[in-house]
């Protein structure tokens, strides 16, 4: 497979960095090729021979300080934004919308998205809480969100980026259901971000009580009611017990839901299936043990077949092509990582070089997300075949 070949490239390019090996071969050779084994006719020979090999033993040292990659000095820059600054923000964003999603309020629609999203007034209480979070702050920091873009309120240069979507499952929390969290990641202000730039991301239950956070390459950590809890990763490789999510807002259920109907067959009675409005929220649930593993495969029809399947997507978005933008799974990618789990698009590829500014159409992305190796395969091998089919279907049946 493509996705495959890949990361075996990439895992190539790292290792020819690793030239201390090299150098430590070549100086051992140097020296056994010396004649220093052989029996000296006098001290004063023994003594010459001896010298160069003296020489190199030197050498060989100062050689290995040069290219051994991990003394290489750090980064100069910025530090991290703190976990305490992302959760103050998932806080204050909360207790806004909290008043709204008890009283059933803010389900007014008032407008679309830049992605053609439909925006709730519940998600201008949101945006707006944050906005005054992040003046009152005075940090110099830019950030980007789905309803406001790129912004900054520091006269000084920024020097860290939020990726904030303040609701990620709006549809959930408009109607006071548990699916609907904030979804925060940061990194450095750097030209084009990308996922893979991430410094660290945090993701707040509105109306449950789950925190998630982590930092790249630190692991990650899970809060109940503020209170730290183990990580609780399943281990489950067996379809037939395989609890998971299907993302379906603006999906093209014609296309979706025949992909999934054997699988949520096979689950619905000793596992389960469920369909959810926030990538964030069901991706996280891997790390808390509730799923095995969380799916959005719709893009890849897209990607596939455009020109045969464009009307079911605009039908679908109700006149626009909608998808997974990098903030609604960016946060959630990077936790669900640290904590063990498998991520990558409905090909089988990293999400890494997916870039954190851009909600255009062409930056819409798939996920199958699992909470073992094993289970990552399985999925994606089911869906592989499956979608192939239908397309070939599709194909047949098009005028196009």
């Amino acid at each position: 497979m493509a996705a495959s070949k890949k990361n075996t490239k990439s895992k190539s390019k790292k290792k020819v960095t690793k030239s201390p090996k090299s150098n430590k071969a070549k100086a051992p050779k140097k020296a056994k090729s010396s004649p220093a084994k052989a029996k000296p006719a006098s001290k004063k020979k023994a003594a010459a021979k001896k010298a160069p090999a003296k020489k190199a033993a030197v050498k060989k040292p100062a050689a290995e300080k040069q290219s051994t990659p991990s003394k290489t000095p750090k980064k100069s820059g910025p530090k991290a934004l703190t976990r305490n600054f992302l959760q103050d923000i998932a806080q204050t964003i909360k207790d806004a919308v909290a008043p709204a999603i008890a009283d059933l309020k803010g389900q007014e629609i008032v407008g679309l998205a830049p992605s053609g999203d439909t925006t709730f007034e519940i998600d201008l209480i949101a945006e707006k809480a944050l906005l005054n979070f992040l003046k009152n702050a005075k940090a110099p920091v830019a950030y980007y969100s789905e309803e406001a873009g790129y912004t900054t309120f520091t006269n000084t240069q920024p020097t860290n980026l939020l990726v904030i979507d303040p609701i990620d499952g709006t549809r959930a929390a408009k109607s006071g259901f548990e699916g609907c969290c904030v979804s925060i990641c940061s990194t450095r202000i750097i030209e084009r971000p990308t996922i893979g730039d991430i410094d660290n991301a945090l993701v707040m239950e509105l109306v449950g009580n789950r925190m998630f956070y982590a930092e790249k390459g630190n692991s990650v950590r899970y809060y109940v009611n503020g209170h730290s809890r183990k990580i609780r990763v399943r281990e489950n490789d067996n379809l037939e017990e395989l609890t998971w999510s299907m993302t379906v807002p603006a999906r093209p259920a014609e296309l979706i839901f025949p992909a999934a109907a054997t699988l949520i067959d096979i689950t619905s009675l000793k596992g389960g299936f469920f369909a959810c409005n926030s990538s964030s929220f069901s991706i996280t649930r891997l790390v808390s043990g509730q799923m095995d593993c969380a799916i959005d495969v719709a893009n890849r029809f897209y990607r596939d077949i455009p020109m045969v399947v464009e009307d079911y997507f605009i039908n679908a978005g109700r006149g626009n092509v909608l998808g997974s933008c990098p903030y609604d799974f960016a946060a959630a990618l990077i936790i669900a990582e640290e904590a063990g789990c498998v991520v990558t698009d409905a090909y089988g590829k990293s999400l890494h070089d997916v870039l954190l500014l851009d909600s255009s159409q062409n930056n819409f992305h798939s996920i199958i997300a699992a909470s073992t190796p094993t289970m990552h395969r399985q999925i994606f091998e089911y869906f592989d075949t499956r979608i192939i089919q239908l397309e070939n279907l599709l194909k047949k049946k098009s005028p196009k």
